[in-house]
């Protein structure tokens, strides 16, 4: 029974948009939005309908010289499909009204993945043997991942403001030989709140693959970081020492501040978008606090390991899925112009 309304209504509104382009094709241009208003308020059952009946009203109102009205039906239809654009085939007027308002959209939050790789830089070496042992220590970078959230302010087509708070983990191994009879293997994995900010400028704009590049500063604040070693002897008699895992918070400086840059693409569908880019991330100073160095005696006495002073830098793989937020209105240059 209320398929059968329905189906009766939506039949009724086609019969009275046949009407209502008659009419609007034989010069009755104010009829038109009389003529559609109640089945435009209900709405059609198809956007193409929908947007074809607003489009009908827009054109009436456009040819009456009711500017007002044609800006007020113009800003329902983008509130109601905010990626609206006219035909290449439709009238001028339509498109020069279309012109009038803000189109692209204000803010966009999505969902945010990636892979994380770091590179280490060190200042100074530190170990429990001769210098010279510990100054030919090796870090090995691992991939890891990340996952958080992204925010973007568009200021233009052309300049956004981004702030993307990810948790993020890094791990890293580093080999050493603290001693002329040992080698010891030591794996760290740390755990991030990162907050970077950027600003972007999206270098073709108007085209659906949008190619940009980014730079700002980011923030780090420290979770957790553990480190797990072995020790292991030249000489076959001497037992290695087992992995062992320890808590190193107490050692790494809670917050961190760094530069960082951007370069990747937006690609855009559906009223969102994808964001595929990499981020490389200067750490303007090092992890470890350089007073708590020795503050661990398991490190020290059962692996020969004292913290190095040490920089990362991450680069990242980042994959965003973005809603597009929009809120259609009249540019600020063509208020109060007829």
């Amino acid at each position: 029974m209320i398929q059968t309304i329905e189906s009766s209504v939506a039949q009724s509104c086609e019969e009275l948009y046949v009407r209502a382009n008659a009419m609007y094709l034989e010069g009755k241009l104010l009829q038109v939005p009389l003529e559609l208003a109640n089945c435009i308020n209900s709405g059609y059952e198809t956007e193409a309908k929908q947007t074809a009946a607003r489009r009908l009203v827009i054109l009436s109102y456009l040819y009456s010289d009711k500017l007002p009205e044609a800006e007020e039906e113009m800003l329902n239809l983008l509130r109601e499909y905010p990626e609206y654009k006219p035909a290449n085939s439709d009238p001028a007027e339509l498109k020069k009204l279309y012109e009038k308002f803000r189109t692209r959209p204000i803010m966009t939050f999505g969902l945010l993945a990636g892979l994380t790789y770091n590179q280490a830089f060190i200042d100074q070496t530190y170990g429990v043997g001769k210098e010279s042992l510990h100054q030919s220590v090796q870090y090995n970078p691992k991939v890891n991942f990340k996952v958080g959230v992204s925010f973007s302010y568009l200021i233009s087509k052309k300049i956004q403001i981004n702030l993307s708070p990810t948790y993020e983990n890094v791990s890293f191994e580093t080999v050493e030989r603290p001693l002329s009879f040992s080698t010891t293997t030591m794996t760290e994995n740390q755990s991030w709140l990162h907050v970077p900010l950027t600003l972007r400028w999206i270098i073709a704009p108007n085209t659906k693959l949008k190619p940009f590049i980014g730079a700002g500063g980011a923030m780090r604040y420290l979770l957790s970081s553990t480190i797990e070693g072995t020790q292991s002897f030249d000489e076959s008699d001497i037992a290695d020492i087992e992995p062992s895992p320890i808590d190193i918070k107490d050692q790494r400086k809670e917050m961190l501040y760094e530069a960082t840059a951007q370069v990747g693409f937006q690609v855009k569908t559906r009223m969102t978008h994808w964001d595929i880019y990499a981020t490389y991330t200067y750490a303007l100073s090092s992890f470890n606090k350089p007073n708590n160095r020795f503050d661990n005696p398991d490190l020290i006495f059962n692996y020969g390991f004292i913290d190095n002073d040490t920089r990362l830098n991450i680069l990242a793989l980042n994959i965003v899925f973005s809603y597009d937020l929009y809120k259609p209105k009249v540019l600020r240059k063509y208020k109060n112009i007829d």
